[in-house]
């Protein structure tokens, strides 16, 4: 099912998601939902050693972006907020985790991403509820680390360009599953930042074209 009113913000670490999410969402009068990453315990661990912490890691940000994802569709339903604008969906954290068993290094071993699934599976899927409009913010790996290394965080330092090239494509492969599920997707050339104004009348002339959607149901093993 599709919530009128959810718009979700997608794209790599360091793209400029977050800023974009407080600015949009003024625009259209609706709420920013903010992704927390530094509230994750195991978030600067997993950054020095991968393997030993990706599990607990990445199960700690699928709780949160359930309970996260509940509570925006729960304000819409309820008509206590006109709309939500949110910088990553609980959709996109399968991205993260496909990566890590995917991978050439394969961080999340088929055990781990077998319980994971699982949970996944229980926590979202028993009842698939989609944002109206997912927009992707596009640019080169080599930018989003440049945009990285000038925010300063201390624990993304060690990010690498090969991890955002390795995520960026993870990312391609998830907005053509979601599309095929009917989910609708904006894509946005994010190399150079565009202004507000034009973003906004993209946003709403591509949520006016948009007919109601059959429920997608998965994406995902």
């Amino acid at each position: 099912m599709v919530i009128k009113g959810y718009l979700g913000v997608a794209g790599t670490i360091g793209v400029g998601k977050s800023t974009l999410t407080v600015e949009l969402a003024e625009a259209l009068g609706f709420e920013p939902a903010l992704e927390d990453a530094g509230a994750n315990p195991y978030l600067p661990e997993f950054y020095k050693d991968m393997h030993a912490h990706v599990t607990k890691m990445q199960i700690w940000f699928l709780s949160h972006r359930v309970a996260e994802h509940r509570r925006i569709v729960r304000r819409i339903r309820e008509g206590a907020a006109k709309g939500v604008v949110k910088d990553r969906t609980v959709w996109e954290d399968i991205v993260f985790a496909k990566m890590f068993n995917h991978g050439a290094d394969k961080i999340l071993s088929d055990l781990d991403y077998q319980t994971y699934l699982g949970l996944f599976e229980n926590m979202v899927l028993y009842e698939p509820l989609f944002p109206e409009l997912l927009i992707y913010l596009d640019c080169k790996p080599e930018t989003a680390i440049q945009r990285i290394h000038r925010r300063g965080r201390p624990m993304e330092q060690g990010v690498t360009v090969e991890y955002l090239a390795a995520l960026q494509q993870a990312y391609y492969e998830f907005l053509d599953e979601m599309k095929a599920f009917g989910v609708s997707i904006l894509k946005i050339d994010w190399e150079e930042f565009m202004p507000l104004s034009e973003l906004v009348e993209k946003v709403k002339a591509h949520r006016a074209t948009l007919a109601p959607q059959p429920t997608a149901r998965a994406y995902f093993r």
